[in-house]
């Protein structure tokens, strides 16, 4: 039986907590701003029913729901590897979208820019917020490296020993395949290619249940194994470039993110004395002044 294809499929991971009412936002922006064919999948780690509420909004959202609390840290890489394991065993796609629910589509199709970018270099596996901030710095990966070399390294190493020794022998391929300690493509959003999401599976790392005690963010994990499996990162956020990201609150105000014409954001939280709501508000008019 042939797998029904899609141009996109969009991963939204969701908490407990989480607002259905931001969470349908960020849905109605990516619906706004594409032409393309899409699968919407919400990876529901809440236990409060968050995705059936979303579902009920968007029919055809497809809601996977964890069996036990996973939460943040390797536990998100665990529920992410998941979704996207779901989405390459039962649809074919051109490329997959995370999306925080913190994170927003501002601008025109980004999947066919990513598509073009994949297109292009092939070897690539995750593109987005990377390895500069948005203000042209190197990214700070001093938090992970210290993290992966306290576990590799260091007395630490006896806290997690199985899954410590799993990464020792992950991190010694990685480095000879060109990875730099501790660096990621920022994991509040970003694009995978269906080829690399396709590798990960068959070399057993969508997920690996070995790597989930580590106190290390799902993008770091991504980070690494695609080295692993000799895959590399790509930016897709330099002048020109799609996405403009910060961890905590946007980069720069909403007025030079469109000025810049950036097409996905993070974070919403905050912007100077504007909050979520007042953020959101504000690319929602925009959204309805172009409709």
């Amino acid at each position: 039986m042939m797998k029904p294809a899609f141009d996109a499929v969009i991963v939204i991971p969701v908490g407990p907590n989480s607002s259905v009412e931001f969470i349908a936002d960020t849905i109605r922006s990516y619906i706004h701003n594409t032409r393309s064919s899409y699968k919407i999948i919400i990876a529901d780690d809440s236990h409060q029913g968050i995705g059936n509420e979303v579902k009920k909004i968007f029919p055809d959202t497809e809601i996977l729901l964890t069996l036990k609390p996973m939460g943040g840290w390797a536990g998100l890489y665990i529920n992410l590897c998941h979704a996207f394991r779901h989405a390459v065993r039962h649809y074919h796609f051109g490329v997959l979208l995370k999306l925080d629910t913190d994170a927003l589509v501002i601008g025109p199709e980004p999947e066919k820019d990513a598509l073009k970018y994949f297109s292009k270099h092939p070897q690539t596996g995750i593109i987005g917020q990377y390895p500069n901030d948005y203000f042209g710095n190197p990214w700070d990966i001093g938090w992970p490296r210290r993290r992966i070399t306290n576990g590799i390294k260091t007395w630490k190493f006896i806290r997690r020993p199985i899954a410590n020794l799993a990464l020792i022998k992950l991190h010694r391929t990685a480095v000879k395949n060109g990875y730099k300690t501790g660096e990621s493509v920022f994991g509040g959003a970003y694009f995978m290619s269906e080829a690399f999401l396709t590798a990960m599976l068959a070399a057993g790392q969508l997920p690996n249940y070995t790597l989930r005690t580590l106190n290390l963010g799902e993008d770091h994990l991504f980070g690494l194994l695609a080295h692993v499996i000799g895959y590399k990162l790509g930016s897709f956020s330099g002048k020109g470039q799609p996405f403009g990201c910060a961890w905590k609150g946007l980069p720069v105000s909403p007025e030079q993110l469109v000025n810049d014409e950036k097409k996905i954001i993070h974070s919403t939280r905050h912007w100077k004395d504007m909050n979520e709501q007042d953020i959101r508000t504000w690319f929602k008019n925009k959204r309805e002044a172009n409709t």
